[in-house]
């Protein structure tokens, strides 16, 4: 038999030859490695901010937390993080505190994921407080003590929960930013009460919340396995890890042929993730049809389709972004927000740092609160350290045109009077970009407002 992998040879008919052996069970292996890598991008993503917290914040507790009181900077690597609101972050570990508490306040928006990093509830005006703030009691796999009234109840079917919010108007930013959040935001144990907690504002800290593109992460993979119950994942998940080395309750000790699999599973799972996400076969990736424009969430924000997982679509958001919830895919006029990415300019070139490009954003953006488009780097997702300004947005002022529309240049400098509507490109890379709506509009939704392409400048 012929394959990818070499010629395989067989003696009576149908019986490997020993040299065959090795070269199956090597391919097998590195198979079932690299789907493991992309099915379980999810808990490793959400696992890699964990870990960051810790490491890069200090975290010590469920109690500590981190403001990105100065705004989110190129030295925090987080998938596509934007830096035109100001974040709150936290982390719970249920197996460590039992049930848990988030007290927030009024007007407060944000989200809470599992361990799998799957939705579990929203804070805010799209959350079940309605805006008015509140008590969120978080329940561990098998609780069986009682929950006392007035918390707004939430099964985790694992043990890690990451919580993340957003601040804006009052909270303002800087010191008084951390002192807003340090007054109103409190996460503790149910069966203490509210204890001291360290609030640090983490504006150019540095983080790096990356999943390993190497071995390693089969390291941080086993971790988690070991951590979390073993209900978070299918028995066919864990089927398929349990062959690679990996299963609960056991050590993970891979050998130098296995650890040479697992780099390059991870490798090929990463050249794959960036096909799907770079250069999608979803005939359904296109807001518009004929725009560039690109969803980030395909259909919905359960990565299902027809009944069954959306395994590309999965992929296709877990390698670009974090945070999930429906109200990230809003249907609502004026609620929530929705995210378009480009990687193309208008003849389906990859947008590149050393030219130079006009995107013209037509009059009246369809948004409630505000619109802003931010560049990112292609290798880390995250923010693009070019050096310069990143982002035009709505709440920083732009430079509109007589009849509305706003030209934004991308490239190594700005046209004369036109540095508020500029991104500095970084010339020795490729970028992409994500169009945000913050509470869109019926022009957004019903599509009756087209967002135009980039122009390549000659």
């Amino acid at each position: 038999i012929e394959t990818s992998f070499g010629t395989l040879e067989f003696e009576g008919g149908a019986f490997p030859t020993e040299a065959s052996v090795q070269k199956i069970y090597d391919e097998l292996d590195l198979q079932r490695a690299t789907q493991a890598y992309m099915d379980f991008m999810p808990a490793l993503s959400l696992y890699g901010i964990v870990k960051s917290q810790v490491r890069d914040f200090g975290f010590k507790t469920s109690s500590d937390f981190a403001v990105m009181a100065d705004f989110m900077q190129p030295s925090e690597n987080y998938l596509t993080g934007n830096d035109v609101t100001v974040y709150a972050f936290a982390t719970l570990d249920l197996k460590v505190d039992g049930a848990t508490v988030v007290e927030i306040p009024p007007g407060m928006y944000g989200t809470a994921d599992d361990a799998a990093f799957k939705y579990l509830t929203d804070f805010g005006a799209t959350g079940p407080d309605k805006g008015k703030g509140g008590k969120y009691l978080f329940l561990p796999p098998g609780y069986k003590g009682e929950v006392p009234d007035g918390y707004f109840v939430m099964k985790s079917p694992g043990y890690r929960i990451w919580a993340m919010m957003r601040g804006f108007g009052e909270v303002g930013n800087g010191d008084q930013a951390v002192q807003w959040f340090k007054e109103r935001l409190k996460v503790y144990p149910l069966k203490t009460g509210p204890r001291d907690n360290t609030v640090v504002n983490s504006s150019g800290m540095g983080a790096n919340t990356l999943t390993p593109e190497d071995a390693s992460a089969f390291t941080v993979l086993n971790e988690i396995i070991q951590h979390e119950p073993k209900e978070l994942f299918s028995a066919e998940e864990r089927g398929r890890l349990a062959s690679l080395g990996i299963e609960k309750g056991k050590p993970f000790t891979p050998d130098a042929r296995m650890k040479r699999i697992f780099d390059q599973a991870a490798k090929q799972g990463v050249a794959m993730s960036r096909a799907i996400v770079y250069a999608s076969r979803e005939p359904e990736i296109n807001y518009w049809p004929d725009r560039q424009w690109e969803k980030m969430f395909v259909r919905n924000t359960e990565f299902v389709k027809n009944g069954n997982s959306d395994i590309d679509a999965r992929t296709l958001w877990h390698y670009q972004a974090i945070v999930v919830s429906p109200n990230l895919l809003s249907t609502t006029p004026g609620v929530g927000t929705s995210y378009l990415t480009c990687f193309r300019d208008k003849n389906g070139d990859y947008l590149l740092g050393d030219k130079t490009y006009r995107l013209r954003v037509p009059a009246n953006p369809p948004v409630k609160r505000f619109w802003a488009v931010t560049a990112y780097d292609p290798l880390s997702r995250a923010l693009l350290d070019s050096g310069g300004n990143i982002t035009v947005s709505s709440t920083r002022g732009v430079d509109a045109n007589p009849d509305g529309s706003v030209d934004i240049y991308f490239g190594q400098k700005a046209p004369k009077g036109k540095e508020k509507n500029f991104i500095k490109t970084d010339p020795d890379k490729g970028f992409f970009v994500a169009f945000r709506f913050y509470g869109p509009t019926e022009g957004y939704i019903d599509k009756t407002w087209v967002m135009n392409d980039f122009e390549l400048i000659e």
